[in-house]
């Protein structure tokens, strides 16, 4: 699936998606992480969308989960 970053920065062609913790920006604790790419030292993974609580986070990707069940190829946070 296609997903459009938060920031609008990134568009990539994701095929998992997971919420990890998040240390760098203040005031943000999770991030959803889209894997796009194998390569030799391992999955290509990339930040997606930040949030402030666990909660948040799920709802979207939840969201996200639905649009991939309804057969959408494209997802913007």
């Amino acid at each position: 699936m296609w997903v459009v970053s938060q920031n609008k920065e990134k568009v990539l062609n994701c095929y998992s998606f997971n919420i990890a913790r998040y240390y760098a920006k203040k005031g943000y604790k999770y991030a959803i992480t889209g894997e796009y790419a194998h390569g030799f030292w391992g999955s290509c993974k990339d930040i997606l969308c930040l949030y402030k609580t666990k909660d948040d986070a799920i709802k979207d990707l939840e969201k996200l989960n639905n649009s991939l069940k309804k057969g959408e190829t494209l997802f913007k946070f």
